[in-house]
């Protein structure tokens, strides 16, 4: 956390044991800034230290020891908090301090009343007038109470027990107890208070979805980033213990993480948007020519056959259904449509971030109309999306003010219909499930919210990413670890790992699987898992996997196959070929099989043994050119010469522009040794020149290899084939002349 790099070696003495010497620095410290109030504090906590270490060397017995140390020092981590805010604030967080000294510091009491007479008021108020003057001094009222809370160091109790009136209000709106949950959250996020973390607890019994689950994903993000400062404080602590007992919430929890791991897609789904999807839906010139719609065909139930052959056509339809399945994912598909629309002053104000889209506040109510008419479709549509979070719908209600009046009524009139058509489809079981207001989509929005703030917010840099912290596998002292360690939780957020490719937290899961669920490691988790290693190459721990997963489900087609893949990329290349004939027996007709078959045969010398099936796959499939390529070449190393010729021909005349150095170079040799001397040469001749083109390894060569330093290493292989020894030192010489003969 930030506040910990301010307080810099202070919290590692407490990390190391020394207590003693984390006071006595933080004593000096505060003396030298000149910090009365926070010195008074700590000569409680000093005095108290002093009779404990007093009565240890004294050998007294002291049960409550261990209570009143994890106490001191929980009191003592908060007050160097607040010391390093004081001493730092003004340099590192200046948006955090500069609204911290301009803070009202009103009591929530007074809020208390301010918001209940507001909810009061838009009950009772109709007149269009009043309800607008009225939501425009709520908006301050509440803009000041999200900074009052944020700013606030730490709390004492009869500050939380004013906290927990607002919360039970039976009065205040939903849409404001979700600001203050996420007000309180932020302000736990800069500076650790167990009474705040206590709230956000209180808060998650609250009987509105809405508010209940702001609460658990901050509890879920205070947990990770303040899971060591937990544990100093009992009565959160203990709050924590009791729900992680309770399945339903280590089941959200789980769904939570999954939220933050899925929004890793964010960018890429972002970048495909900008880059790949809008841009080849604007060039394509099939959009436009959509079909005429006639009006009588309004009221048609068939669809025009013309219609979907234009979507289909045009590519309307793939894309679209593209990013419906990212949506019924659970993905964020509407950050590159909104991301520009953050603008606005309304997103000047930290508060706005957080705010749930309101119909009562005082812009929108002047965009969309009173909320209490019943004929307000462009209201509805909005409140009722759920393909839209908070933030994107100020969004797009702020760019709807921009435009002309009746445009707009025009607008309300089309969103009018579709809702209606919306209606007429909710038994569509796709439908039903992405308009449905669940606890999960309420909290998908959510996070979306936070995303957006902690990557868009001008000031976002004072401020520490969760999204950084949250999809890690959590440390020992994260209080949420049973919840995340329950095998249905862990088997879900590695499945999403893997799908996202993030194979080393993948990993990192499966090892606390294998740890904790043994049980659960059956041939699928092992097959997943030796995949996760098999992408990160390595190799070793991958055939492990495999090889278990093999034992626990044998003759499984896809880890026989990976098994192959893995001894490949180690060089076992003869238990590669057993497990490549092995598969090759299961699936016959797949001549990729037969083809790395064949390569192994040939990587471990039996060049007469991989023939047939390089023959095979030549009848079906003459245009390859790898098949023709290991057919020269295994015709070449038998000492065939004429057949490795004729093979060595096809790849000059159908792949001329695809062959290496070496495929000329062998060619080169094999004329040589059937006594074409000329073909060899003029081979000869393109190797040289496509060498000097290739790149080298500069870790083995300081310059590019010699052409003639090449030949030579060769010459080896040459002798072992037939040539004469004494007449390999010849063949160079003997090309040299030919090109200087040729000019």
């Amino acid at each position: 956390m930030k506040i910990d790099l301010l307080t810099g070696n202070l919290i590692e003495c407490i990390k190391r044991g020394q207590f003693y010497h984390f006071l006595e620095q933080l004593k000096t410290t505060i003396s030298e800034q000149g910090l009365s109030e926070l010195e008074y504090e700590l000569s409680g906590i000093i005095a108290t230290y002093d009779a404990m270490i007093d009565y240890f060397t004294q050998g007294a017995d002291d049960p409550e020891r261990n209570r009143v140390y994890q106490q001191l020092v929980g009191h003592a981590l908060q007050i160097a908090d607040r010391c390093a805010i004081a001493t730092y604030g003004t340099k590192e967080l200046p948006y955090y301090t500069t609204h911290s000294k301009t803070a009202r510091r009103e009591s929530l009491h007074t809020y208390l009343l301010q918001l209940e007479a507001f909810a009061e008021g838009i009950r009772s108020q109709h007149d269009t007038e009043e309800l607008r003057q009225l939501a425009t001094a709520h908006d301050k009222q509440l803009a000041n109470l999200f900074t009052d809370l944020w700013t606030q160091e730490t709390w004492n109790a009869t500050t939380a027990a004013e906290a927990d009136k607002l919360l039970l209000s039976p009065t205040i709106t939903d849409a404001d107890l979700c600001t203050i949950v996420s007000a309180v959250t932020l302000s736990v996020l800069r500076m650790f208070d167990p009474l705040k973390l206590l709230f956000l607890c209180d808060a998650y019994y609250h009987p509105k979805a809405t508010v209940s689950m702001r609460a658990l994903v901050g509890i879920v993000i205070v947990c990770y980033c303040w899971g060591e400062r937990i544990g100093y404080y009992a009565e959160a602590k203990a709050r924590l213990e009791l729900l992680t007992d309770d399945p339903i919430f280590g089941s959200q929890v789980c769904d939570v993480i999954l939220q933050f791991t899925r929004s890793a897609d964010t960018e890429e789904i972002d970048r495909k948007m900008r880059e790949e999807i809008i841009p080849g839906l604007m060039k394509n010139p099939k959009l436009r020519q959509m079909p005429g719609i006639k009006k009588e065909d309004l009221g048609n139930d068939d669809i025009n056959p013309d219609w979907e052959q234009w979507m289909h056509e045009s590519g309307l339809e793939e894309s679209m259904r593209e990013i419906t399945e990212w949506q019924m994912e659970g993905a964020d598909v509407n950050m590159s449509t909104f991301s520009q629309l953050k603008r606005y002053p309304f997103f000047y104000n930290i508060s706005n971030w957080f705010r749930p889209f309101d119909a009562w506040q005082a812009d929108v109510l002047g965009v969309i109309g009173n909320p209490n008419e019943n004929s307000n479709p462009l209201g509805k549509t909005i409140l009722l999306s759920n393909y839209m979070c908070d933030s994107d719908k100020y969004s797009f209600c702020y760019a709807i003010r921009e435009i002309p009046q009746m445009q707009r009524e025009a607008m309300m009139a089309q969103l009018e219909e579709q809702n209606n058509a919306l209606k007429e489809s909710a038994d569509i079981p796709d439908l039903k499930r992405l308009s449905k207001q669940t606890t999960q989509s309420i909290m998908r929005q959510y996070v979306q919210n936070l995303y957006r703030f902690y990557k868009l917010f001008p000031n976002v840099k004072e401020f520490d990413n969760p999204f950084e912290e949250i999809s890690q596998c959590p440390q020992g002292c994260n209080p949420l670890r049973p919840s995340i360690m329950e095998a249905d939780s862990l088997l879900k957020i590695i499945s999403l790992n893997i799908k996202q490719k993030n194979y080393w937290r993948a990993i990192e899961f499966f090892i606390r699987m294998e740890e904790y669920h043994p049980e659960h490691m059956g041939a699928t988790q092992l097959q997943q898992l030796g995949l996760c290693y098999q992408k990160k190459k390595m190799y070793d721990a991958a055939i492990e996997a495999y090889t278990k997963a093999d034992l626990m489900q044998p003759d499984s087609y896809w880890t026989i196959h990976h098994l192959a893949q893995c001894y490949r990329a180690i060089n076992r290349y003869d238990k590669a070929l057993e497990y490549y004939e092995t598969a090759e027996a299961m699936k016959p007709d797949n001549l990729s099989l037969t083809f790395h078959a064949a390569e192994m045969l040939y990587e471990v010398g039996e060049y007469e043994e991989a023939l047939p099936r390089l023959h095979k796959i030549d009848y079906h499939h003459p245009e390859a050119l790898k098949s023709v390529r290991l057919l020269a070449e295994c015709h070449f190393l038998i000492g065939k010469s004429e057949q490795a010729a004729r093979y060595y021909e096809r790849m000059m005349t159908e792949h001329a522009s695809e062959l290496t150095a070496t495929d000329w170079r062998h060619a080169a040799y094999n004329y040589w040794l059937w006594g074409r001397r000329s073909d060899c040469f003029r081979c000869m001749t393109r190797a040289e020149e496509l060498q000097s083109m290739e790149p080298y390894d500069e870790e083995l060569y300081a310059a590019p290899p010699k052409f003639a330093d090449v030949i030579w290493a060769d010459s080896r292989l040459l002798h072992a084939l037939g040539a004469r020894k004494e007449d390999l030192p010849y063949l160079y010489d003997a090309y040299c002349r030919y090109k200087k003969v040729k000019g």
